[in-house]
């Protein structure tokens, strides 16, 4: 796409999506018990767990929460608190919850919330796909400078937004860029130490497609993922904008936990490496 990456950061802030382009390995989705095992151990590893809480299981913190919110139009009851104005007009869009593997159609606005349960830093870089399988050059979404100066800390209870806190408009609207292009797979990466051959922008920057896939051939791991199906519909909390927003709070225990939540069967120390697509229907 000409000048992909400083379209990215305009006003319109226009992504595309389409067909699955599952991560490698995923399994289906076990029964809601399975779940509810995962939802305990991760919301246990966040800094505000009592001590009677933490994390006695061999699961260990390979795991990343990921929130795709839809944003529709705001109802009475909706707390005026977490709104969304788009637009310059005066209609409001409320965030709600919507499993990752959604069919969304163009014109349609979200945000993605990303909480790791591991210490790190996180890197999310954007990939075009195309019907043949073929992809797009990669973009490197976040770190960006004028998102957190930079910050890429992430730990369980911190929540990293895309688009930030930052940015206006603070959602994405789906587009398809091209015909023939099926899906825009983001590739979320969480390191122990920051990756020293990246340099970090102001604005999003294009990366080498052999560094890139390097990087997949080399952390690539088995992922299973599990939604939580029960908590689709579900609106944004101030608890959530709250953790978004740098130098704030963290997420607490009893406070809400990823919609889809991704686990690797990652060797102690790699990085944690997870591809999420974003599907879009004409």
């Amino acid at each position: 796409m000409t000048n992909r990456a400083a379209a990215l950061i305009l006003a319109s802030m226009v992504w595309s999506a389409g067909a699955p382009a599952q991560q490698p390995g995923a399994q289906a989705e076990p029964e809601e018990g399975t779940r509810q095992l995962w939802n305990n151990e991760f919301r246990r590893l966040r800094p505000s767990a009592p001590p009677a809480a933490k994390p006695v299981s061999a699961m260990g913190d390979a795991m990343v929460g990921v929130t795709v919110w839809l944003l529709r139009e705001a109802r009475t009851g909706d707390d005026q608190e977490v709104r969304v104005s788009a637009g310059g007009g005066t209609k409001e869009w409320t965030p709600v919850r919507i499993q990752a593997d959604t069919v969304l159609t163009e014109g349609q606005r979200v945000r993605v919330g990303i909480e790791s349960a591991r210490n790190g830093y996180l890197y999310v870089i954007d990939r075009e796909q195309y019907a043949d399988g073929a992809l797009g050059p990669p973009y490197l979404l976040f770190p960006i400078l004028r998102v957190r100066g930079g910050d890429n800390k992430v730990a369980a209870g911190r929540l990293v937004e895309i688009p930030g806190p930052e940015d206006n408009p603070r959602f994405l609207t789906m587009r398809m860029s091209r015909p023939g292009q099926v899906a825009e797979v983001l590739i979320l990466l969480v390191t122990a130490a920051p990756l020293p051959e990246l340099k970090i922008e102001r604005n999003p920057i294009q990366l080498s497609p052999a560094q890139v896939q390097a990087w997949e051939k080399k952390w690539g791991a088995k992922v299973e993922r599990l939604e939580a199906r029960r908590q689709v519909g579900r609106t944004y909390t101030r608890a959530e904008k709250e953790a978004a927003l740098p130098g704030t709070r963290l997420l607490t225990y009893d406070e809400p936990l990823p919609q889809t939540m991704y686990r690797l069967q990652a060797k102690p120390g790699d990085p944690l490496l997870v591809k999420v697509p974003l599907r879009i229907a004409r």
